[in-house]
């Protein structure tokens, strides 16, 4: 395999890597919607489709890091990223790497902020309940509840310190 078709190949992997990505994106969101919504049925075909879109992110990548690989070694470039290695390879095709990487950056970040988004809406609402049902029910603050919904008493274990502290 040429250079120029090497070239081709990444450039080929990283965009379908972003289309993967782009995808997992809108299912995120379909997820959020979901669980704000408290649409259950929607929530499982959402979690469905992000379990499918990750596999194929996956493999996306490990074809983007392969054509990588394949194009460090016929460049020569020992060490160093993928701005390293697009120096050694022509103008037309070195703009096109970059750009394609730098964009593949972003929506990675993208996708890690929807998920960063639904996380903080999760724990502020599991705050939320914890701190009604503290003021609700105080006398079963920091209780332990067994599968049956009795209070377990917490058994006397050893308790191990560390001393250094």
């Amino acid at each position: 395999m040429t250079q120029t078709e090497t070239v081709h190949a990444l450039s080929g992997a990283m965009s379908a890597e972003i289309a993967c990505f782009e995808a997992y994106i809108a299912a995120q969101r379909a997820f959020s919607a979901a669980v704000q919504a408290r649409d259950w049925v929607a929530l499982q075909s959402a979690i469905g489709i992000q379990d499918e879109l990750a596999r194929d992110v996956a493999s996306k990548e490990s074809e983007r890091a392969e054509a990588f690989e394949r194009l460090r070694a016929q460049t020569g470039c020992e060490a160093g990223g993928i701005y390293r290695v697009a120096l050694l390879v022509a103008e037309p095709e070195r703009s096109e790497l970059t750009d394609l990487y730098r964009r593949l950056k972003l929506v990675a970040m993208r996708a890690k902020f929807e998920n960063a988004s639904a996380g903080d809406y999760a724990a502020g609402n599991r705050e939320l309940l914890r701190a009604v049902l503290e003021e609700l029910f105080p006398e079963k603050k920091h209780r332990m509840y067994g599968k049956t919904g009795r209070a377990l008493q917490p058994d006397l274990d050893a308790l191990l310190l560390n001393t250094a502290l």
